[in-house]
């Protein structure tokens, strides 16, 4: 006969405090494709847009051995993004923005190594970590120079020559 037989079973509440916090990382396309099979995450959170951006077979078989949610950001998030990375000159993608709006959402980590990304992600005030690159620690923003005569504008033709042949320029952020 088992001593514990008789014994009157009375409900028990445990709570459980975690040992450690554990990170919310929101990943950006490059380190899925770079990533070979060793990742800083147990977890990913992604947007749509980043399984688009996957075109190689072997990033494509990389990502089915990912734990990963697929998440839209707020639109207010967007937002918020989109106005930052226009007032920079970024040249971020959609997919970027739509990253960096979510990890800001989700209160987590935004994992890239796209210096572009990380650059918003300092002038917003987000968490950041680089995967293979250290990451980025000062700001920066872009002008638009035109091709024809080297001037600074801002629109869609340059106001000293009149082209709309333009490219971008970074230059050191200068708080205004």
């Amino acid at each position: 006969m088992n001593r514990f037989q008789n014994q009157r079973v009375t409900e028990t509440v445990f709570t459980v405090e975690p040992l450690v916090d554990v990170m919310v990382f929101v990943v950006d396309t490059n380190v899925l494709i770079h990533g070979r099979g060793s990742f800083p995450f147990d977890k990913a959170y992604l947007v749509p847009e980043v399984l688009q951006e996957v075109k190689s077979e072997a990033a494509e078989n990389m990502i089915e051995n990912v734990d990963y949610d697929l998440v839209e950001p707020s639109e207010d998030s967007i937002r918020k993004v989109e106005e930052k990375s226009e007032s920079l000159n970024s040249p971020t993608s959609q997919t970027d923005e739509k990253l960096l709006a979510l990890a800001i959402d989700k209160g987590g980590t935004l994992l890239t190594d796209d210096k572009a990304l990380q650059n918003l992600a300092l002038h917003m005030q987000a968490e950041f970590k680089g995967f293979i690159d250290d990451p980025l620690e000062k700001r920066f923003e872009w002008v638009i120079v035109c091709k024809n005569c080297g001037n600074r504008f801002s629109g869609s033709s340059c106001s000293m020559c009149g082209s709309s042949a333009s490219k971008r320029k970074q230059v050191r952020y200068n708080s205004r």
